[in-house]
């Protein structure tokens, strides 16, 4: 866990969806709302300098690249629907419960993912079970005032390890 991570999941398979959308998007969407495709750095490197001191201490440094973007964010001028985050997406074996916070603040926007989902026949992918609030690049949406989603697989075993290669994904 003290090595660098290659993350090929974690950090590369939520790239790599987002890619895959903003395709989709260019031939398909017709233009009716803003959507902005955001790619989030630092994350995982807590404890950089001066972020520390910037934040207040929030999330000892962590969250680096999101809480920048959100405290730049105007929730009352901005039209903002919701911000959905994709985190650890690219397990082979792909489960997303839902997650605390994002249940707790934006339950409605939840419900209709996760129901969407099931529509299309992934409910075993998104079981409609509740799982704990964690800290990830969505809070300092919520900080704000902003609702957010976090889709996040928290059980992939090589997080954080020299494991999380791209054959695992």
């Amino acid at each position: 866990h003290t090595a660098p991570m290659p993350g090929a999941n974690d950090g590369g398979s939520g790239v790599g969806v987002l890619l895959e959308l903003a395709r989709v998007l260019s031939e398909h969407y017709t233009p009716n709302n803003e959507i902005r495709l955001v790619f989030f750095d630092a994350e995982d490197n807590g404890r950089i300098e001066p972020f520390p001191q910037l934040f207040g201490g929030f999330a000892s440094g962590y969250l680096t690249g999101s809480t920048l973007h959100a405290a730049g964010l105007d929730p009352e001028t901005d039209e903002i629907a919701y911000m959905l985050l994709v985190d650890l997406v690219g397990d082979i074996d792909q489960s997303f419960p839902q997650e605390g916070y994002s249940v707790q603040f934006a339950p409605d926007i939840v419900n209709e993912i996760w129901a969407v989902a099931a529509e299309l026949g992934y409910e075993e992918q998104f079981p409609q079970e509740v799982r704990s609030p964690i800290t990830d690049d969505h809070v300092p949406f919520l900080q704000r005032g902003i609702p957010a989603v976090d889709i996040i697989d928290l059980d992939y075993e090589y997080w954080h390890t020299t494991g999380d290669t791209l054959d695992k994904v």
